[in-house]
């Protein structure tokens, strides 16, 4: 009996060891290595709905990292150089996917759906689709806003038009 699998969950595949907790993972966003900036958004993906709440205070950085940005621009090096004066990191597509996924999913748990929402479709059919994710409370909330946001905007719309 391999109790290894007695651990297997979507959150926790058996072949990665459970994350107690994300500071580690927060720490890598600010690297000047894209491929640990890739890997710590993986793993974030993974644990991000049961650490949503650490993850939360690092999203400026995931926006920015989402946006094609860099991280923290005020803050110093190692070295003590301001982080402003390094050379820009050019994140690729699939990393600022994935850091829209996790913001996308930290807006969920904060109950902020149009954000949630805005990041989910900056996300990628790959993290944000409807059909996979059907049954889904975090899919469900976010088509529901979707729709209320549609509803009032046409409302607006009409109401500017003039028709009563």
């Amino acid at each position: 009996m391999a109790s290894s699998s007695l651990l297997a969950t979507p959150l926790h595949p058996s072949n990665t060891t459970p994350v107690a907790t994300a500071s580690g993972l927060l720490a890598l966003l600010s690297e000047s290595d894209p491929s640990l900036v890739s890997h710590a958004l993986s793993r974030l993906l993974s644990v991000v709905d049961t650490l949503w709440h650490e993850v939360a205070e690092c999203l400026p950085d995931l926006e920015a990292i989402a946006e094609g940005g860099d991280v923290a621009d005020d803050v110093m090096d190692d070295d003590g150089v301001a982080a402003a004066s390094r050379p820009s990191i050019a994140h690729d597509l699939p990393t600022r996917q994935t850091a829209a996924a996790v913001a996308s999913r930290v807006f969920f748990h904060l109950e902020e759906p149009v954000q949630a929402l805005r990041l989910a479709l900056e996300s990628g059919e790959e993290h944000f689709d409807i059909r996979r994710g059907k049954g889904s409370m975090y899919v469900e909330r976010l088509v529901n806003a979707a729709v209320e946001t549609y509803v009032t905007r046409r409302a607006a719309e009409w109401e500017g038009s003039g028709a009563a």
